[in-house]
């Protein structure tokens, strides 16, 4: 490219050849070109965005990376921003609320600890009335997965089930939850981040929202309207982390060769009802 000296050198030489009507236009040119350049370059962005990451401020990074061996050093400093989990098979990473940190990083040889804000939702009913219920997040969770192609993982969300009657929201008595129970305990969400998401594919890997799967549990809950002491409906109860309705929450994550998930917290909302499935809602 012509540096600014040498265009301005160039221009000077050929205004001597050229008559007075041609060097006004030469210099129009030389002066539309170079308020161009100067606007591209105030303008263009530094760098683009990870291709599915918002357009929001990062609060945190979280990478969880898959180890073959186990790791036997103490990693309880809260200093760092990794949780190491086996390379093939379950590991818990236990939720407490709070500003976001890693307390315990070792999920190989037990449980994990990270800490993360509540996400400030409501619990409802999929398909009751929605007025006055907040289903916007408070912020944002992403995940990709990077390194080696061929890995994948699951994660679920899982909790112990306090209040049955789910804070009075149910249409019907409570009869019993038809999730499953979670690997190391309480019940685990019918609803999960999935291996289609984190499957490590060759080339560049895209993030993908899972406020939902990661911040909430969806029950699925057999209720009695009737009276009778038998179950006449289903419903479908979406309930955040640490809400009252329950407690010990954690994230079941079952590793499949994954050896790095990056997750991250943007400060952006997401609509988590947005995530709920058609065919939760009651039939009409």
């Amino acid at each position: 490219m012509m540096r600014l000296s040498q265009l301005f050198s160039w221009s000077s030489s050929c205004c001597n050849s050229f008559n007075k009507k041609e060097v006004f236009r030469l210099k129009k040119i030389i002066a539309i070109l170079l308020c161009v350049s100067l606007v591209m370059l105030f303008v263009a962005p530094v760098s683009a965005a990870p291709s599915g990451a918002p357009d929001a401020q990062k609060l945190y990074q979280l990478n969880i990376i898959g180890v073959q061996n186990p790791k036997t050093a103490l990693m309880d400093d809260s200093s760092g921003r990794v949780i190491f989990v086996p390379l093939s098979g379950p590991a818990k990473i236990e939720l407490q609320e709070g500003d976001f940190a890693v307390l315990d990083a070792n999920a190989t040889d037990g449980a994990a600890v990270f800490q993360l804000p509540a996400p400030g939702l409501d619990p409802y009913v999929v398909g009751q009335d929605m007025t006055d219920v907040d289903t916007l997040s408070d912020y944002s969770v992403y995940v990709r997965s990077l390194g080696k192609p061929g890995g994948w993982t699951t994660i679920t969300t899982c909790a112990e089930l306090v209040d049955s009657t789910f804070a009075g929201l149910l249409s019907g008595t409570f009869v019993k939850t038809l999730n499953r129970a979670g690997l190391s305990g309480g019940l685990a969400s019918i609803e999960q981040v999935s291996q289609d998401i984190t499957m490590r594919t060759k080339g560049k890997t895209s993030f993908t929202n899972v406020t939902a799967e990661l911040t909430t549990i969806v029950f699925k809950v057999e209720v009695d309207t009737t009276g009778d002491g038998l179950a006449d409906i289903i419903q479908y109860v979406r309930v955040p982390i640490f809400d009252d309705i329950i407690q010990g929450e954690y994230w079941e994550y079952d590793n499949h060769g994954l050896k790095l998930l990056q997750v991250r917290f943007y400060d952006c909302q997401t609509d988590v009802s947005l995530s709920d499935d058609p065919s939760w809602f009651p039939a009409i």
